[in-house]
């Protein structure tokens, strides 16, 4: 078998499922014999990182070709590296598809480090922005490079190039600065997002199509995961054939076992190709997950963010968070103090402000979902980089390409409808290690029965559309023909992220009469609403809510829902808070603490009195919005007992409100309106409230801090040890080595000392 094998591998590369789960078999239960065969696997899949001496003359052979890479790229590349850096200096587009294990990440750093221009990553997740960000903060020495992960012009003193990390979304601001920049590459990491039928496909499209305009000399990168066709690319965007590229690369740096388990907990080994491995299942003799915990691995459960919301998963997988005793040492602690800072929870059981995912750490059990927030999902993905995490419960986030490999993937869900997720998320079972090593991982489904529906994803080639959506033809709702329309026929203003047709609308005499009433609620003496007013305001009873509902109804053309109205009502108090200077953790104390009434209990528990049947307050829940048919219901159901209100919940909630509502969809709304209204009736008013709702306050040098990266904890913390911040630089005062490395992150690469 191992014969059969190697002769495969030699003659087609490590591209064969079957073949990485024999070699996987083999290590795991013929250790002793396989160990005879290992070098010569290793040389025979070209994984030239692991150096590995030959034994042969067919091996001598791989043995040059490593030499004759090193010569040429100066890294040791696998041949799959070596042809993608080749690819990408020879071609104005490369498109290529390949495993999750390749190692493409390497191959990009590298590129983006030797670089002398900007480059733009396009990611589709804030959670791979995080990665790239850190991976090259660490990576580039160099402060003349600035790294960001949004579009801005700034550090211009001491900046050679900039590196932006951005999603589709946040791209679109490169635009208002194309003449100010020099942007020499676009890579386009996780590319198959262009093909989702929704507006942010229709985002990514427009993004290609707008740099092709912008940056005319620019090459362009699409990297995808296990895709057939990665020509779709060109194809949809227009590329010039003679200038273009695409590459299918099937190779596999790690193999795989696949596993089914019973109601029991029994695991039965399964093939993938019945023709070579068979049509049964084999009885695995022992407990793979309880093994890799015990042995100090790491295995991911993939399940619903319902499942994670409902704590359903905590009933499911109790043998195995059992396994899981509190971690001690300091570095532990340090990961649950900063949680503990920016999110405001606790790790104390049946105390205000409980945090289960803080608790669970504790015994480095991670939850990952796309709805932490952004800061909360980095420190979590730094601890498990750094080996802290035994189990993670994760929903779909991890798909996109986050490097957080694990020994073991489990699927509780068999999503069959979606292949490329499936294929991409079981990617993470296995982690490419340098030691000299055959490695692999398992992937293990929850059912025999699903079995066949298991193979059928493996073997199925996933097909990307190659017709853009810019170009398609059917009709969706207004908003997103409209902004079609608006990138077709170039009327789409870089400056508001809006189409003219919305500019339009938000610029009428009936939408001015809206903004006087507005600024005219909003200030006294042109101060703005205080906050014990907003407080007092526990049911959104202000006149203000009305008016802003009345500027959203004109931009979306037809009056709001009651559901739609209650979702605004609460953005809009979010954004006041966060005017009066809140931060995340204070504005998830104030929800908090009114959804559980913690006074009213503290009141009472003065008294000596119970207060478990008391029940929680009505509480609006983020939903997207615009959405017509959305009804009004509370967060939490009726009758939920106020002692009962889940602190996560309310945590991710109002992320959801800041991130995917007020920062994605409502700023560019109101901060276009009231601009263009100071700008024609020259009110201070409408300038300050535009400053609000664009960046959260009006004061010049918190704006400054904010372009800069900072968040407002950040503020809080920096602000004393900044001596003077405009677009040119940031000079510090020496006192700022007095903060701790964690705390000064965002601004390690601009710390420049003036002598006092």
């Amino acid at each position: 078998m191992v014969s059969f094998v190697l002769d495969r591998i030699y003659k087609n590369g490590p591209v064969s499922t079957t073949d990485m789960e024999i070699l996987s078999y083999l290590k795991l239960y013929k250790l002793e014999e396989f160990k005879v065969h290992q070098e010569r696997v290793l040389n025979y899949m070209g994984v030239f990182y692991k150096d590995v001496e030959p034994q042969s003359l067919k091996e001598v052979l791989f043995r040059q070709y490593r030499m004759h890479i090193i010569e040429n790229f100066q890294h040791t590349y696998t041949p799959v590296q070596a042809s993608i850096i080749s690819e990408i200096e020879s071609n104005k587009c490369f498109s290529f598809s390949a495993p999750t294990s390749t190692g493409k990440s390497y191959v990009f750093m590298n590129l983006i480090q030797e670089s002398t221009n900007d480059i733009v990553i396009v990611v589709p997740s804030r959670a791979l922005i995080n990665e790239y960000y850190h991976k090259l903060n660490n990576l580039i020495d160099n402060k003349a490079v600035n790294i960001l992960t949004f579009i801005d012009k700034i550090n211009t003193k001491h900046t050679e190039r900039s590196i932006f990390i951005v999603t589709p979304e946040r791209c679109r601001e490169l635009f208002k600065f194309k003449e100010q920049y020099r942007v020499n590459t676009f890579l386009f990491d996780e590319a198959q997002l262009s093909n989702e039928d929704s507006k942010r496909g229709l985002y990514f499209d427009s993004i290609v199509r707008r740099a092709q305009k912008a940056f005319p000399d620019a090459k362009f990168v699409f990297a995808h995961p296990f895709v057939a066709n990665p020509d779709s690319q060109i194809k949809k965007n227009h590329f010039q054939l003679d200038s273009s590229k695409s590459i299918q690369f099937k190779q596999k740096n790690v193999g795989q076992l696949y596993l089914c388990s019973d109601d029991d907990w029994n695991f039965y080994h399964f093939g993938i190709e019945k023709s070579i491995m068979g049509n049964n299942k084999e009885k695995c003799n022992f407990d793979p997950i309880e093994r890799t915990i015990r042995s100090n691995g790491s295995v991911l459960f993939y399940v619903s963010k319902s499942k994670i919301y409902n704590k359903g998963f905590l009933n499911q997988f109790d043998r195995y968070i059992n396994l899981c005793t509190e971690i001690e040492g300091e570095k532990i602690d340090s990961y649950i103090d900063q949680l503990k800072e920016y999110t405001g929870g606790d790790t104390i059981a049946n105390k205000n402000y409980y945090s289960q995912l803080l608790a669970l750490l504790k015994r480095g059990i991670v939850i990952h979902h796309g709805s932490l927030p952004l800061q909360t999902r980095l420190i979590l993905e730094k601890f498990t980089q750094d080996g802290l995490c035994k189990i993670c419960f994760a929903t779909s986030t991890l798909e996109q390409g986050v490097n957080m490999p694990f020994d073991i993937v489990f699927l509780d869900r068999l999503e069959r409808s979606k292949p490329l997720s499936v294929k991409n998320l079981i990617g993470r079972a296995g982690r490419s290690t340098t030691l000299n090593e055959f490695d692999f991982g398992y992937v293990i489904i929850n059912s025999p029965s699903k079995m066949a529906a298991f193979r059928s994803v493996i073997e199925q080639d996933e097909i990307l559309d190659e017709e853009s959506s810019l170009e398609k033809s059917e009709l969706k709702d207004d908003d997103y023909n409209d902004f079609k329309e608006a990138i077709l026929n170039d009327t789409y203003s870089d400056e508001f992220n809006l189409s003219e047709k919305d500019i339009e609308k938000l610029t009428s005499e009936s939408t001015e009469e809206v903004i006087r009433k507005i600024l005219d609620t909003v200030f006294d003496n042109n101060q703005i609403v205080s906050l014990s007013t907003l407080n007092q305001d526990l049911r959104n009873r202000l006149e203000l809510y009305s008016y802003f509902r009345l500027l959203y109804a004109i931009y979306l053309n037809r009056p709001l829902g009651d559901g739609e109205g209650n979702v605004l009502d609460t953005a809009i108090k979010i954004m006041l808070w966060k005017v009066h200077g809140k931060t995340f953790k204070n504005i998830c104390w104030f929800r908090y603490s009114h959804a559980s009434k913690t006074n009213e209990r503290a009141n009472i528990e003065r008294l000596g009195r119970n207060t478990s049947q008391i029940t929680a307050n009505f509480i609006t829940g983020y939903h997207p919005i615009p959405d017509k048919n959305h009804n009004v219901y509370s967060l939490f159901p009726q009758g939920t007992r106020a002692i009962d209100v889940d602190y996560d919940l309310i945590m991710t909630d109002t992320y959801d409100f800041i991130d995917k509502l007020i920062s994605f969809k409502l700023t560019d709304v109101f901060y276009t309106s009231f601009i263009k209204y100071y700008q024609k009736a020259d009110d201070p008013r409408a300038e300050k409230i535009a400053k609000f709702i664009k960046y959260g306050t009006d004061n010049e040098r918190h704006i400054w801090m904010l372009r800069y990266g900072m968040s407002f904890e950040d503020i809080e913390k920096l602000e004393k040890h900044i001596l003077s911040i405009n677009a040119e630089e940031i000079i510090f005062k020496k006192s700022i080595f007095e903060v701790s490395k964690e705390e000064r992150e965002s601004i390690e690469r601009f710390i420049r000392i003036q002598n006092e």
